[in-house]
């Protein structure tokens, strides 16, 4: 073990008076000591960089999911305006398609109908009994 040799030390008062002091000794650590605590400071920081590791990867596998997610909510949205403007067109068309001047111009011109005349007509009355 290696000991430092004392030094006497003057310290002054605040009136200017000197007062000897004897320093102590310091003791440094001897070299397996020193391993012992190398060791226990490599260890140290390896669990330490390791949990940084594995809040990392946590972090961005979060992140990640939250990515996909939104994509996911995006892609729909946008499948869902889609199908509205889908749905318009359609109830346009039918409505179109369902006219009754329409059906009756098809009725005249494709089908060959046309309207009864009066000898067409059959009267049909209702007997109370």
């Amino acid at each position: 073990m290696l000991a430092h040799k004392e030094k006497p030390r003057l310290d002054y008062f605040k009136d200017g008076r000197s007062v000897k002091k004897q320093t102590s000794s310091i003791v440094h650590p001897t070299s397996s000591t020193r391993r012992l605590y190398n060791q226990k400071e490599s260890l140290l920081l390896v669990c330490l960089i390791f949990c940084l590791i594995v809040i990392g990867v946590g972090l961005i596998s979060q992140y990640s999911q939250v990515v996909a997610i939104n994509y996911q909510i995006q892609q729909t949205t946008r499948e869902i305006n889609e199908l509205h403007i889908e749905r318009q067109h359609l109830e346009i068309k039918v409505n179109r398609l369902s006219s009754l001047e329409r059906i009756e111009n098809i009725a005249k011109n494709d089908l060959g109908l046309q309207y009864p005349e009066n000898r067409q007509w059959l009267l049909i009355s209702a007997v109370k009994d």
